[in-house]
């Protein structure tokens, strides 16, 4: 089972484990009715109520994994609510034991905001065993709740942490890429450079991203490989980048020259665009999508805005034996060539 199915992350890990042949079956739950994988057995619960999670495990039988990629949305101005989001794992592992599945694993998707990338400087590079963040996180509650369940009823669990998902999925709502996919070309449409929005800080800063396709297939691994039992794993592509670096590659790619580090807020400037891309939307034929539904503004400003290094130390992973890396750089020109091919972007 595959919670948050529709979801970046639970797309790529229900095609993944389809591809695998490791089930025999992959029911994927979302609270909104929605076309998922093929080869998936889609079904619509809310995970917030218990009754309607025990409903759906009591029409299923021998699940034995559960893979949570589910999370409350929230906006990228508040943190994410612990309560709810701890509920979301309780009510799934209370109705499966209570319909008498044969639950062996659970797996639970993280990330870096496990050491507290989010809140301000934070030793890096980031170690699977380093001190919790002093803020309360529901990563730290549903961890503690597989721990204390797995340990009462047998089953264990294991959990991915990455940071900065990348994916060519155009449902996507906070997705890095098509960001500076759409801000560079309006940018080049008003004659402008391809000037950096974020702070000189986070421009100079190390940063790291993860494959969305690359993080499935870790996920898929730890779950099934003995060694990673109730093990927790960073999983980035394996290198580093500074945007003041990554830049000018990019400006290349848009035509335009690379401009000075100009700090604006994308939130309040950019939604105010929205003429400038009908025009070029119909000049170019681009595919009808409303402007407002592209990205999320604000999601830009929390990615660009923190003045220290991002940094996870992913040495871990390959001792367990996953080998597998993302060259990024190269992952981004292939989304904005995606998204070019896909007639978002001119």
């Amino acid at each position: 089972m595959v919670t948050g199915i529709t979801g970046v992350v639970g797309r790529r890990l229900g095609e993944t484990l389809v591809a695998s042949g490791d089930f025999e079956q992959i029911v994927g739950l979302s609270r909104r009715a929605s076309d998922g994988p093929p080869g998936i057995t889609m079904i619509s619960a809310d995970l917030q109520d218990a009754d309607a999670c025990r409903a759906v495990f009591s029409g299923l039988r021998d699940v034995t994994h559960v893979y949570n990629a589910a999370r409350f949305d929230h906006s990228t101005e508040r943190p994410e609510p612990v309560d709810v989001n701890t509920a979301i794992v309780a009510h799934v592992l209370d109705a499966a034991l209570e319909t008498g599945q044969k639950l062996e694993h659970i797996h639970l998707v993280q990330g870096s905001k496990y050491y507290g990338s989010q809140l301000g400087a934070y030793p890096t590079p980031a170690r699977e065993d380093d001190h919790r963040a002093l803020q309360r996180n529901f990563y730290y509650d549903q961890e503690d709740l597989a721990i204390d369940y797995g340990a009462r009823h047998g089953f264990t669990w294991s959990a991915s942490r990455p940071h900065g998902v990348c994916d060519p999925d155009l449902r996507i709502a906070r997705s890095m890429s098509l960001l500076i996919a759409v801000y560079a070309t309006i940018n080049r449409r008003l004659g402008l450079p391809l000037c950096f929005p974020g702070t000189p800080q986070n421009f100079h800063a190390v940063y790291q991203c993860t494959d969305a396709g690359l993080l499935a297939r870790a996920i898929h691994w730890m779950s099934t490989t003995p060694a990673c039992r109730n093990q927790a794993f960073n999983v980035t592509n394996g290198d580093l980048i500074r945007w003041e670096r990554e830049w000018p590659i990019f400006a290349r790619f848009f035509e335009m020259e690379t401009g000075p580090v100009r700090t604006i807020s994308l939130a309040q400037t950019m939604p105010q665009m929205e003429e400038i891309w009908d025009s070029l939307a119909r000049e170019h034929g681009l595919a009808t999508r409303p402007y407002s539904d592209l990205v999320v503004w604000s999601y830009g400003d929390f990615l660009f805005r923190p003045a220290w290094d991002i940094m996870s130390d992913t040495s871990k992973l390959r001792r367990f034996g996953f080998y597998e890396t993302i060259d990024t750089r190269a992952m981004f020109l292939k989304l904005f060539n995606h998204f070019r091919g896909s007639r978002i972007i001119p």
